[in-house]
């Protein structure tokens, strides 16, 4: 009898554990199964490795009339310039590597939970052409269905799972306890995969290409025509004909030319290009359905230093993206798209595919950004020390190149800044003196790359560069030790895409305390605001 009151005792305690382990997971909610993120009590974080567990609550849950959804080739996209250059407020939901048929199906969940959702930006990926309806990834681990099914039973795979559980739940509850604790949630703009990356040529091709000329012609057959027709028709073009109010932005993803390379060396550009007018006049029967293609835009596809790999490009394309869907541009017609393929055919079956082997690879990734943001926003750039921008000089001068007639800022000495002092660098230079210049940029706000080239000359330079906004809150920064420099130029951008105030520049190449040589001397030149 006692062992029987023993064993009860310890199954309503068992029961009432798991019960609070259960509700937890359910108040928490980090995947938004149940509801939407309590964010004035957690910090949730949006993870790109988790996204199939998280997203389809995202859409379920989250307040949203515009949404960002295909594969990793749509992962970069900000939200915040959607929702600027659209008008709309928008939710990113990708799939990393996700077929036709998923991104399809989480589109339908989407629109049977919000009938707020009036428009669309999607990716179709070019290397999926000739997948079957069907095609599901089965090679990312077992999939979260028990998060996408109408099954409440089978939530118990939620409830208490472990990694939810452990590194989730508890993790999230027990951060609010931090003294520096804020709760929130990741922000689509920071939900991607960029700030990893290297880029350009190197990286893309770092053995080189060699290309021998055109494979033998394969053509599109009757029987992958046949599949191409089922795929397009259930994964894209009946969800716009079944939501006729909606406006669908579906583009291309514009791979690189290392891509085309291989489709050329096969002999299948052939085919490829031939589904592609094919997958263009199915899309085009569909009214609400605005085709893009920047395929053309050769001066990109061609430039490695746009991807980190032969298809996938940095965050600055998908920001031109959104800006040439909004203006129209690269919209394909019926009227129009015979003269697009043809162009495109022409250009990817004759170009010298040899030559990127001599391909200038950028010092800094981010330059490619800066150049075509003048495109972006409209502003072209302006060249702080060639212009009349004012500029407040200490122990430093501007001095014209005899040799080439490139105007640099001299900057010789070093900071009186106390050694070992708990004065942040930021502040002394902005309040205590720099030994170069300081600038009062007011109309600053496409201004989103500073792009500038720096050299030591002796002893102590060394580059430190903050940028601050009204607040005098630091917005960008670089820095670097002589130890670590060489005297040659070198090229440096700092991210100013998060600072949209008037701001203040200080460019310092004297050493950072008063044991610097006074005879440490360190130039910049070409400072650039793109």
């Amino acid at each position: 009898m006692k062992s029987k009151i023993w064993l009860t005792g310890w199954s309503i305690l068992i029961a009432a554990i798991l019960g609070i382990i259960g509700a937890m997971v359910y108040k928490v909610d980090p995947y938004f199964h149940y509801h939407k993120p309590y964010i004035d009590e957690y910090f949730y974080s949006l993870d790109l490795n988790n996204q199939r567990s998280q997203n389809d609550g995202i859409s379920k849950h989250f307040d949203y009339d515009a949404l960002i959804t295909g594969t990793s080739m749509t992962e970069n996209f900000k939200t915040s310039q959607f929702d600027d250059i659209f008008g709309v407020n928008s939710i990113k939901v990708s799939y990393s590597g996700g077929s036709y048929k998923e991104i399809n199906d989480n589109l339908i969940r989407a629109f049977a939970s919000n009938d707020d959702l009036k428009t669309i930006v999607r990716g179709l990926d070019m290397n999926m052409f000739f997948d079957v309806a069907s095609r599901m990834r089965l090679d990312l681990g077992v999939y979260p269905t028990y998060l996408y099914d109408n099954n409440p039973f089978n939530d118990v795979e939620y409830l208490f799972n472990r990694d939810v559980i452990f590194n989730r739940v508890y993790t999230m509850a027990s951060a609010r306890y931090n003294v520096n604790f804020k709760p929130g949630i990741t922000s689509f703009d920071d939900y991607r995969w960029q700030y990893s990356c290297v880029f350009g040529r190197n990286t893309v091709c770092p053995n080189g290409i060699t290309y021998n000329g055109l494979g033998p012609e394969a053509h599109l057959s009757e029987e992958e025509k046949d599949i191409i027709f089922e795929n397009i028709f259930q994964n894209v073009t009946s969800l716009a004909n079944a939501h006729p109010d909606v406006n669908f932005y579906y583009f291309f993803t514009p791979y690189s030319i290392a891509w085309w390379k291989d489709l050329a060396a096969s002999g299948t550009i052939y085919k490829q290009i031939e589904a592609e007018q094919y997958i263009i006049e199915l899309i085009l029967a569909c009214d609400n359905i605005y085709l893009f293609s920047f395929n053309n835009r050769t001066d990109i596809t061609t430039d490695l230093n746009h991807y980190k790999d032969n298809a996938h490009y940095g965050d600055w394309i998908n920001s031109l993206m959104l800006r040439w869907m909004h203006d129209g541009k690269y919209l394909l017609t019926t009227d129009n798209y015979k003269d697009y393929l043809a162009k495109e055919f022409d250009f990817y079956t004759s170009y010298d595919y040899n030559q990127i082997n001599n391909q200038q690879d950028y010092e800094n990734d981010l330059y490619a950004a800066a150049l075509l943001n003048e495109e972006f926003t409209g502003k072209p750039p302006l060249k702080m020390l060639e212009t009349d921008q004012k500029s407040q000089l200490l122990n430093a001068s501007i001095v014209e190149d005899p040799q080439d007639g490139s105007v640099e800022l001299h900057c010789r000495g070093s900071l009186n800044r106390e050694s070992g002092s708990e004065q942040p660098v930021s502040t002394y230079l902005l309040n205590d003196g720099y030994v170069g210049a300081k600038f009062v940029i007011d109309d600053v706000d496409d201004y989103h790359y500073l792009v500038f080239y720096g050299k030591k000359v002796s002893d102590h330079g060394q580059p430190s560069v903050y940028v601050y906004n009204e607040q005098n809150q630091v917005v960008g920064t670089l820095t670097a030790n002589y130890h670590d420099l060489d005297n040659e130029w070198h090229q440096y951008v700092i991210d100013l895409t998060k600072a949209n105030s008037k701001k203040t520049i200080i460019f310092n190449g004297g050493y950072l305390d008063h044991t610097g040589s006074e005879d440490s001397t360190y130039l910049f030149k070409d400072i650039t605001l793109y």
